[in-house]
């Protein structure tokens, strides 16, 4: 299966009848969870509509905060209603007719007169209800432009994997020039601790040093690293195959990315010698890269 990044894009447009005509865009960002908003150009509520549109994403998207606009445009108007306030009507006129005027000025009232007042007419359009036809032509090019956002998101994530790739190989790098120099590390640790414990032996004489030796060695174990380096090369192989079967692997990938982390970290507290603090830099400069990368992952 196929990366998919949670960044995308998808527009169509499309006739749903004589009546109507739709143009809908879908974008998407990354999100923890799958988040849908749907919006509509309409004055009232449509959750028919609405639903639809959430059915389409649904059905294609398991992560991501996606926003679907929908514009419905109407190709030929219908019938609108108009309502008259009769007995308010008359009552201004009635008003107006006996205004008194300046002499000389005649009393015309006229229909504008009667317009400017507020709440004699009310104009009502019709309610957005669509037939099954047009529901069907609805999901159709609801589905295109959904269709078109996950093709966009495949190629981001295609692109992602590359870059993801080339960051996880760097991690790989440091851990191969670490692996084989354990040895020496662990000779040059023991000889760090062995230079203190005879000095702190040489400063004092009540100092038991056998109990001496057996913490050393407890100190030594503790700076051992083999176990990180096994568990290291163990999440980056996990990491690289479960990259490479593709799907929903985003939430999945993301915590191994803080296991290579912790064990990175674990091995630079613990192994201190020059030449590994630059090169443990790098690396997890690179798993820092590839944890921002695989939270753009569906």
């Amino acid at each position: 299966m196929a990366l998919t990044s949670m960044t995308g894009f998808g527009r169509a447009r499309g006739q749903l009848s004589e009546r109507f005509a739709v143009s809908i865009v879908v974008r998407s960002v990354n999100h923890r969870y799958l988040d849908i908003q749907v919006r509509t150009n309409l004055r009232e509520e449509v959750p028919e509509i609405e639903a639809l549109a959430r059915s389409a994403v649904g059905k294609r998207f398991q992560r991501g905060r996606v926003t679907v606009q929908l514009n419905l445009e109407r190709t030929r108007v219908g019938g609108v209603e108009a309502v008259v306030n009769v007995e308010a009507v008359g009552d201004v006129l009635d008003q107006l007719s006996r205004v008194d005027l300046p002499d000389g000025v005649a009393n015309q009232v006229g229909l504008g007169d009667v317009l400017a007042v507020p709440g004699l007419i009310s104009v009502a359009s019709p309610e957005t209800i669509l037939d099954d036809d047009e529901r069907a032509a609805l999901r159709s090019v609801a589905d295109e432009a959904v269709n078109a956002a996950v093709e966009m998101r495949r190629g981001e994530g295609e692109h992602l994997a590359k870059q993801i790739d080339t960051e996880l190989a760097e991690v790989g790098a440091f851990v191969d020039w670490f692996e084989p120099r354990m040895p020496e590390f662990r000779r040059l640790i023991l000889d760090r601790i062995r230079e203190r414990v005879n000095a702190v032996v040489d400063a004092s004489a009540s100092i038991d040093p056998e109990r001496v030796v057996q913490e050393a060695a407890m100190v030594a174990d503790r700076a051992d690293v083999a176990e990180e380096v096994v568990r290291l090369r163990a999440h980056l192989v996990t990491f690289a195959e479960r990259l490479a079967a593709g799907g929903t692997v985003g939430r999945a990938l993301d915590f191994m990315c803080q296991e290579i982390h912790r064990e990175l970290n674990t091995l630079g507290s613990k192994c201190r010698e020059i030449g590994v603090a630059d090169r443990l830099v790098d690396a997890k400069s690179a798993a820092e890269r590839v944890r921002e990368q695989v939270q753009n992952l569906e």
